[in-house]
């Protein structure tokens, strides 16, 4: 089911598929359901523009760090209030190894920072590099969920315990031309990562 956030007007649609054939199958079969191209009609005159990319997750990167590796079946304990959401963008330098070394560096690291982190309120749900459309080439998204904004402040101030996560955003930084974080929150009523 595809999840939206929204962030100071802006709205994101993820949505994940087992393989690009598997896209383009469900792309076709919502073109042929008249419910869908209604729907599809309805929104998109409320956006000024949509913008498309494709990104692949980095599984093993999150299975050696005991995580799922599958962006919509996470699954964390609810609280009373919506979690927020926190993706980190990394815009890398060009080249063929950039994005490998990025995430050999990172899963190095991530690792002691899960564990350095005992506070609960933050759980790391997915690691997605860019592989085609409007982001530019070596972009590689955090996508955090945390129980609130406060939540993943004492959630970071817990892990920079972690020398060997400090040591790995170091490296990470010899990577990285631009980093940005913004804060997401899910769009009531529609499907959302639990």
């Amino acid at each position: 089911m595809p999840t939206n956030f929204r962030s100071n007007g802006r709205v994101y649609l993820l949505d994940n598929f087992a393989s690009f054939h598997a896209r383009d199958l469900n792309q076709k079969a919502l073109s042929l359901a008249d419910d869908a191209c209604a729907a599809a009609l309805e929104v998109q005159q409320l956006y000024e523009s949509m913008r498309t990319s494709i990104f692949l997750e980095a599984t093993d990167a999150l299975g050696e760090a005991g995580l799922s590796g599958d962006l919509l079946s996470f699954s964390a304990e609810g609280g009373d209030e919506p979690p927020v959401y926190e993706l980190r963008t990394y815009q890398l330098k060009l080249g063929y190894t950039t994005v490998p070394t990025f995430v050999e560096k990172y899963t190095n690291g991530l690792k002691e920072k899960l564990a350095a982190d005992q506070t609960g309120q933050s759980h790391l749900v997915s690691l997605m590099y860019s592989e085609a459309g409007a982001a530019p080439l070596n972009t590689v998204h955090e996508l955090w969920r945390h129980t609130s904004i406060q939540g993943s402040q004492d959630s970071r101030q817990a892990s920079r315990r972690a020398s060997g996560w400090k040591q790995a955003i170091a490296e990470i930084a010899e990577l990285a031309i631009t980093f940005h974080s913004q804060y997401l929150r899910p769009v009531p009523g529609v499907g959302q990562l639990q």
